[in-house]
């Protein structure tokens, strides 16, 4: 976190609402900052659609 923050120029807290702020609008999935660790985040999983194609009939794919 204090890699972030010096290279950003906020503070701590200003990070970490800034990561909250990531979450919520679902680009960051989550964020974790502990001491052992430092700055853990994980990066929402792509949404597979499914999709049907319905073509014409007499038309062949």
């Amino acid at each position: 976190m204090n890699i972030l923050t010096r290279l950003h120029g906020h503070s701590a807290q200003q990070t970490g609402e800034l990561l909250d702020r990531l979450v919520t609008t679902r680009t960051l999935q989550a964020w974790q900052h502990n001491r052992e660790t430092e700055l853990v985040w994980q990066l929402p999983q792509p949404q597979v659609q499914s999709r049907s194609v319905v073509l014409p009939r007499g038309h062949q794919a």
